[in-house]
């Protein structure tokens, strides 16, 4: 099993905590792990790549130059690293044809072996979809009856994309609708791969609406149908959000957020305080005015072109 993930300064332990919980949960499996990263702590990064030697077959850290990026839209706790999944197909090596990339914000609770085997026919990815589906497909400008999916854990065909060229698609996009960006790459992989993905079940990415949203806990509903099963049986445990969202913040209210907490201490981050978690409803707006995704695509583009 391959997996990729993508760490900044501030989620090394986090990482940690994520590639901890999927040894547990997978003990039987053999699993390679790339870590994409800017420039980080070498020092945090060393004790990574310490404690990750000891349970997990391959580890391999491929820097990117986070220059590439310079002026793309970022904003609240997200950094330029967000954007490192676009440059999976160049990052990776080429003879990886399949991987799953899981963010550093989860947790896995079960064997990924079967969403490892699932099959995506001609599809460029397998994904979960996201919740609030008419607002996003109207913001992304898709068709009707198309789904947006949550881009933090997928199953990725990377010789599709490597075909299609999604990396040099992904820039130009971003590059030409920054008025669109607002998950960052993963609208910019909506809009790409529109009816081009295959839904998976909501286990292998339980968000955190079917746990805190009503239309998703009451089982009476179809919604809440499904989600009950989802969180009867969930594999990977997705702390997706800002602030309280996560399981480090004290005032985090998720039901998973124990077993974070457990995990992490079987890590060389055990012990640390929880964080308080920062107001960031100005501080994103205003953050949002200074998008220079243009000019930051056009400087990418050409360090693409022959």
């Amino acid at each position: 099993m391959i997996i990729a993930c993508t760490i900044d300064n501030n989620y090394i332990r986090h990482c940690a905590v994520m590639l901890k919980s999927l040894q547990l949960s997978n003990p039987d499996s053999t699993i390679s792990v790339y870590i994409m990263h800017g420039a980080i702590d070498a020092a945090e990064r060393a004790r990574l790549a310490a404690y990750l030697g000891d349970f997990l077959a391959s580890v391999s850290f491929i820097q990117l130059d986070e220059e590439m990026l310079a002026g793309f839209p970022v904003f609240g706790h997200v950094t330029l690293a967000t954007y490192f999944r676009l440059l999976l197909p160049a990052a990776l090596p080429h003879a990886v044809e399949k991987v799953i990339y899981l963010d550093s914000d989860l947790i896995v609770v079960d064997s990924l072996n079967e969403m490892w085997e699932s099959p995506l026919g001609e599809n460029s990815i397998g994904a979960v979809e996201e919740h609030n589906q008419d607002f996003d497909r109207r913001r992304l400008g898709l068709a009707e009856g198309s789904l947006v999916f949550n881009a933090g854990a997928m199953l990725i065909n990377l010789a599709l994309w490597r075909e299609n060229n999604i990396l040099r698609s992904g820039l130009e996009f971003a590059r030409t609708h920054p008025e669109r960006i607002k998950h960052w790459d993963q609208d910019v992989l909506n809009s790409l791969l529109e009816a081009r993905w295959q839904p998976l079940d909501w286990r292998w990415n339980a968000l955190p609406h079917l746990w805190m949203h009503p239309d998703y806990t009451d089982p009476a509903t179809p919604l809440g149908h499904q989600a009950e099963a989802a969180r009867a049986r969930p594999a990977v445990i997705h702390f997706a959000g800002s602030g309280v969202a996560k399981p480090w913040h004290h005032r985090c209210t998720h039901p998973w957020r124990h077993r974070y907490l457990e995990i992490r201490e079987q890590t060389p981050w055990a012990g640390l305080p929880l964080e308080e978690a920062p107001d960031t409803s100005l501080g994103e707006g205003l953050r949002r005015l200074r998008f220079r995704a243009k000019s930051a695509g056009k400087a990418v583009l050409s360090r693409l072109r022959p």
